[in-house]
C-alpha cells in the first residue's frame, strides 16, 4: 500500500493501483444512505472533478469532518447531518483507497471534509466537454448551413438567445454518457455528423433521403433536455425530466417554437417524427416507431454515439494487457478494448 502524496484527479484515482491510498478535492455529484447485511449505515459517493467522475463506498467507520473553518475543524459523529442537502453539489476534501471487492476493483472514501466553498467554489471542479467550446461552435455553423431554407432559419431561432445558452452549456444526461458542461452539444453534434454521413451513403445508392432535413432532425433531436437537466452545479435531472421525460418535452418546445417562427408543412411533421422517434423503439421511450428514412438515420446515429461513447468509458477503465470490460448494464454487454490491434499503425 502506498501512501497519499499530494491531490489526486479523478483520473489520477482510476488509474491506482490495488491497495494506493489517496486524497483529493471534488465536487459531489450524489450521495444516498444505504444499510448493509447487519443493518449499519454506508454511503455510495460519486463525485466529479474536470477530468470525469468516480464512484466509490462510504463505510461506517468513515471519518466525517467540517473544515468550512479550518482553523476550528469540528468532527461529525453522524454522517446524516452531512449527507443529501448538505454535500450534494459541495466541494469536499476526501481520503480514500482503491481496493478490490468480489474481485472487482472498487474505491472506498475513508475520510470526508467539508471545504469553505467561497474559497473552493463548485464550478472550478465540474466536468466539461474536453472539446473546446469554439470548436463546438464551428461544428454547429458548419451543420446549420447544411439545411434548407427556412429550416435553417428556424435553427437559428432555436438556437438563439437565452435558450441557446442554455442548449450549450447543458449536459446530455445525468450519466451514462456526456454528463458534463457542454455535454448535449457535443452528443447533439456527433449524432448529426453522423446523420449526415449515413443520408449521404443512403442517398448516394439511391435512397430518397433529405440530407437536410435530416441534419435538421439531429441538431433537434434532443432539445427537450435543455428542460430535463440541470447544472447544480453537476448535472441533475429535473422534476420535469423526472416525470415527462426530455423526448415528449423535446416535442411540445418544438411545437411551441414552430408555432411562434412559423415552421409548417411536411417539414414541420418530419422535424417533430424525428424528435419523437429518435430512441427506435417504444420501450426505449419513444412514443411512436421512425418511420422515414431520415428518422431512421437519426435513430441509428444516436444510438451509435451512446454506445461508443459508453465503448470509451468502460475501456479507459481497463489495466494494461486488459481487453475485456466488466458487464455494462447501460448497454447490456462486455466492451472489447482490441488492445493488440490498437497498437497497430493505420494503413
Amino acid at each position: 500500500m502506498t501512501e497519499p502524496t499530494g491531490r489526486l484527479t479523478v483520473a489520477d484515482i482510476r488509474s491506482l493501483a490495488e491497495g494506493d491510498s489517496f486524497k483529493g478535492t471534488f465536487v459531489v455529484q450524489k450521495i444516498s444512505r444505504r444499510k448493509d447485511r447487519n443493518d449499519r449505515p454506508f454511503w455510495d459517493l460519486l463525485i466529479m472533478d474536470r477530468t470525469g467522475t468516480v464512484e466509490g463506498k462510504v463505510w461506517a467507520d468513515a471519518g466525517w469532518w467540517d473544515y468550512r473553518d479550518e482553523a476550528n475543524p469540528l468532527r461529525i459523529d453522524n454522517g446524516d447531518r452531512l449527507e443529501r442537502d448538505a454535500l450534494d453539489g459541495q466541494v469536499i476534501g476526501v481520503r480514500g483507497k482503491r481496493v478490490s471487492f468480489n474481485g472487482k476493483p472498487q474505491v472506498n472514501f475513508t475520510g470526508l471534509y467539508l471545504l469553505d466553498q467561497d474559497r473552493y467554489p463548485s464550478h472550478d471542479y465540474v466536468q466539461r466537454s474536453p472539446i473546446p467550446l469554439e470548436e463546438l461552435e464551428r461544428r454547429l455553423d458548419v451543420l446549420k448551413a447544411l439545411t434548407p431554407d427556412p429550416v435553417r432559419a428556424f435553427l437559428d431561432h432555436v438556437f438563439s438567445g437565452e435558450r441557446g445558452e442554455l442548449f450549450r452549456v447543458a449536459p446530455a444526461a445525468v450519466s451514462h454518457h456526456h454528463a458534463y458542461v457542454h455535454g448535449l452539444l457535443e452528443h447533439t453534434l456527433a449524432v448529426a455528423e453522423n446523420a449526415r454521413v449515413l443520408a449521404e451513403a443512403s442517398r448516394g445508392r439511391g435512397a430518397a433521403v433529405d440530407v437536410g432535413l435530416t441534419v435538421a432532425g439531429a441538431l433537434l433531436h434532443d432539445i427537450g433536455k435543455i428542460e430535463a437537466y440541470s447544472l447544480n452545479p453537476t448535472p441533475a435531472v429535473t422534476v420535469e425530466g423526472t416525470f415527462l421525460d426530455h423526448i415528449p418535452l423535446g416535442f411540445a418546445l418544438f411545437s411551441r417554437l414552430a408555432e411562434e417562427f412559423g415552421l409548417e408543412g411536411d417539414a414541420r411533421t418530419l422535424l417533430g417524427h424525428i424528435i419523437l422517434s429518435h430512441h427506435g423503439q417504444k420501450e426505449y421511450g419513444s412514443p411512436v416507431l421512425p418511420a422515414s428514412p431520415e428518422a431512421l438515420i437519426v435513430a441509428s446515429a444516436d444510438e451509435l454515439d451512446f454506445r461508443l461513447f459508453c465503448w470509451e468509458e468502460a475501456v479507459a477503465d481497463l489495466d494494461e494487457g486488459q481487453e475485456i470490460s466488466d458487464y455494462h448494464r447501460s448497454t447490456q454487454r462486455r466492451f472489447w478494448k482490441r488492445e493488440s490491434l490498437l497498437q497497430e499503425e493505420p494503413s
